[in-house]
């Protein structure tokens, strides 16, 4: 950049015009001579990327923050009353209402932005909530693969394998008032995707605990999409197919417990395991990293 040195009147009726070029308001003649201003002036190029950081910030900050249901219907009646005004009042001048016009568009675009996310990430949780709800139908409901009397747990162990077998006593655990009836890994017919499947009986239900990899998937994070947090876990619920189902990420695992007990149920089990399968996924895979036996027992 070759610096020049111009007169302050000159830069300080260029910087008065560079929000107006920021939002590509000015006349092409203007912003010719603006960047040929830019292209000389190192102080106001200066400026000019200072206020662009700003208004970055403060459009990351607006898409961030919810906007109230009827903000823009209250624009739009103010903007109203204001030109129903008696002619003896004084009105707003036109460029008042240009403005105006102008930032209800820009937040109801922000809104529209907002809301597609929204929905985006709230479908991405039922996708990934649906893997449960259908492993948990079709082994448990459907397919009643548990027995009437439970499999002592040394069977059960041996059906999760030594990458797995840890993981029964803390389902155990954290299921007060459940008997863990059946563990094993199984399949959805005709889908590649594996589960490591404990199923459970007690208050009057079936229920599931389900885990399966995430293959790089993740559940998407936000207020508005997850129902609860612990810790550095978000729990997320939903009833899908006459089925509660709450869900949460734990390492490389989503993580299901899925049953006909209410959401308000759900999430309180969801929240006492979540942490505990988090730390003995840990462990395990700490455990078997050297032999691979994690990746043989998914893959095998």
């Amino acid at each position: 950049m070759n610096v020049l040195n111009f007169d302050s009147r000159q830069c300080e009726r260029i910087r008065r015009q560079m929000d107006a070029y920021l939002g590509n308001e000015l006349l092409v003649e203007t912003t010719d001579e603006m960047l040929r201003h830019l292209e000389n002036c190192e102080a106001c190029s200066r400026e000019l990327q200072s206020r662009m950081r700003i208004r970055e910030a403060l459009q990351r900050a607006a898409a961030r923050q919810p906007l109230p249901e009827d903000l823009g219907e209250a624009i739009h009646q103010r903007l109203k009353k204001a030109q129903q005004r008696p002619f003896w009042l004084p009105r707003a001048p036109t460029w008042v209402l240009a403005v105006a016009s102008a930032a209800m568009i820009a937040i109801v675009l922000v809104a529209g932005q907002q809301w597609s996310k929204l929905e985006h990430a709230r479908q991405m949780v039922t996708n990934i909530l649906t893997l449960g709800v259908s492993d948990h139908l079709h082994c448990a409901i459907r397919g009643h693969n548990y027995p009437e009397v439970a499999n002592p747990p040394e069977v059960l162990r041996e059906k999760l394998g030594p990458q797995y077998a840890e993981l029964l006593p803390v389902v155990e655990k954290k299921l007060p008032g459940f008997q863990v009836l059946e563990a094993h890994i199984c399949t959805v017919q005709g889908r590649p995707r594996k589960y490591v499947h404990f199923i459970a009986r007690g208050q009057g239900t079936i229920l599931s605990v389900i885990l399966t990899r995430r293959d790089g998937q993740t559940l998407p994070a936000g207020r508005f999409v997850t129902a609860a947090s612990l810790g550095n876990v978000n729990f997320y619920e939903k009833q899908l197919e006459g089925m509660s189902v709450a869900g949460f990420q734990v390492g490389g695992y989503f993580g299901f417990v899925v049953s006909s007990l209410s959401q308000r149920e759900m999430g309180k089990l969801a929240e006492g395991l979540a942490p505990a399968l988090q730390t003995a996924l840990k462990t395990a895979g700490t455990q078997t990293s050297k032999s691979g036996g994690l990746a043989r027992a998914w893959n095998g």
